[in-house]
């Protein structure tokens, strides 16, 4: 395939992944990981190390979709920076040593357990009662905010197996188990994920692959993939933070209910 048409392809895919991200709190690794499983094969990277330059390459372009999508919901005064600080602790640590992991162990046992948690928690969204008033929607009795370490470190382990990034079980944790508003916990693990993204996205940078180094590729991170993919999303994400803003917080709820259920099915398509 050309160059410039890849190029493009994956600039498109970057800005309305951009857009989801800013919506939905997520870094977006759930479009990134299945179009660069399509598209990678067409580049001159080495075919044996596709795998773990998919989830190096997506956590790279999370990452940078979280930036911008977090610094428009920080604008906004829409991020719990204290439980932001907990969460990131605990998932920078567990994501940068995961890696490490990642190239030796299979993520089969992982990949049920989280696709059972999606289901379970894609049910309770779509199936939440309508008496709930508007503006407390997601806030239930919650958990000391110190607990977000520990959710942190076991999000930090799936981001880093997956490369689908930690937004689509932040949001939930965030608002079911750590008491912050819908919105709010969107913005929240936006700000998370840049910050683990970042951390992961090192991690895999600095790993020594096996066999071909394709132009542009360091570590297990295929630059001519993944900035197309984050400067389109970037131009996305101003969008998707705009429209969850104003938009209603069940009708939020709902997309991401959806959103997990595409998790679970991707995730299902891989066994």
């Amino acid at each position: 395939m050309n160059l410039l048409v890849l190029l493009s392809i994956f600039l498109i895919t970057g800005f309305f992944t951009g857009i989801f991200a800013g919506m939905l709190g997520i870094g977006g690794g759930l479009i990134f990981v299945p179009i660069l499983y399509l598209l990678l094969p067409f580049t001159p990277i080495d075919k044996a190390q596709i795998s773990y330059i998919v989830i190096g390459t997506s956590l790279f372009s999370a990452a940078i979709t979280s930036i911008s999508s977090a610094a428009n919901h920080f604008l906004r005064n829409n991020v719990d920076n204290r439980k932001a600080f907990y969460i990131a602790f605990g998932s920078i640590i567990s994501s940068v040593i995961s890696s490490f992991l990642v190239i030796n162990l299979t993520q089969f046992i992982l990949q049920v357990i989280f696709a059972i948690v999606f289901v379970l928690i894609a049910a309770k969204m779509l199936l939440e009662g309508k008496k709930e008033k508007a503006g407390k929607v997601g806030v239930y009795k919650t958990l000391h905010e110190y607990y977000g370490i520990l959710f942190g470190l076991g999000v930090g382990i799936f981001a880093a197996f997956t490369g689908l990034g930690g937004g689509i079980l932040f949001v939930p944790i965030l608002s079911y188990l750590l008491g912050v508003e819908f919105k709010k916990a969107i913005g929240t693990s936006s700000f998370i994920i840049s910050i683990t993204g970042i951390a992961a996205s090192i991690a895999y940078a600095f790993h020594r692959p096996m066999g071909i180094i394709a132009p542009f590729q360091i570590g297990y991170i295929y630059l001519i993939a993944g900035f197309p993919l984050s400067l389109g999303a970037v131009f996305g994400a101003y969008f998707g933070v705009n429209i969850v803003l104003g938009s209603q917080t069940k009708s939020i709820k709902k997309i991401f209910s959806i959103l997990l259920i595409a998790a679970v099915i991707k995730i299902l398509l891989t066994f």
